[in-house]
């Protein structure tokens, strides 16, 4: 199921990282499917909802179950950017709730990965979710290269019994020697 919405203008004045002396959104590498998640398998069938204050004001709503795999039910956003190159800073910024928590809490895994077998990925980290919407931002040294259109944001759901709210999601690649320090209010 696709999500489009307009992002990127509204996106820009709601993130809290900055970058020191240079625009990071320049170095985005899936604008045209920042809004897009494809959910497998599809039932029960995703919603799009109203998420009021997050950029394009639309989210993608899924039901999971806990599965026998946490990737039994998963959602991925290509990346129909450039090629991530082992070495390359990369980061990932999310938007994400849990619209209703798995008992204990929702904490999700997000990974840049390979959109085919087998599944290799770049980087990854994790998401402690709640029921309000928040930013969820990681930059890593990518350990393994991406080729071009081959890659996406994979997030694993069938970890609980939960309902949860995907919004938009960006992915930088800043190339090799980045420094990191640059990249102010988003986890290392």
């Amino acid at each position: 199921m696709k999500l489009w919405a307009l992002l990127l203008a509204g996106f820009a004045f709601g993130t809290a990282v900055v970058a020191e002396e240079f625009d990071i959104w320049t170095k985005t590498i899936n604008n045209d499917t920042n809004g897009v998640w494809f959910v497998q398998p599809d039932k029960p069938k995703p919603k799009n909802v109203k998420a009021e204050g997050i950029p394009g004001e639309g989210a993608i709503r899924v039901k999971a179950s806990k599965g026998a795999n946490p990737w039994t039910k998963q959602a991925t956003s290509p990346i129909n950017g450039g090629t991530i190159n082992e070495g390359d800073v990369v980061m990932v910024m999310a938007y994400l709730r849990a619209e209703q928590p798995a008992e204990g809490g929702s904490t999700l895994a997000l990974r840049v990965q390979l959109a085919g077998a087998p599944y290799t990925s770049a980087m990854e980290f994790t998401a402690p979710l709640t029921t309000e919407w928040k930013s969820f931002c990681a930059h890593r040294v990518a350990t393994a290269t991406m080729p071009a259109r081959q890659s996406n944001v994979n997030v694993h759901l069938a970890t609980a019994e939960q309902v949860i709210d995907l919004g938009p999601v960006f992915v930088f690649n800043f190339g090799p020697g980045f420094d990191r320090a640059q990249l102010k209010g988003c986890d290392g």
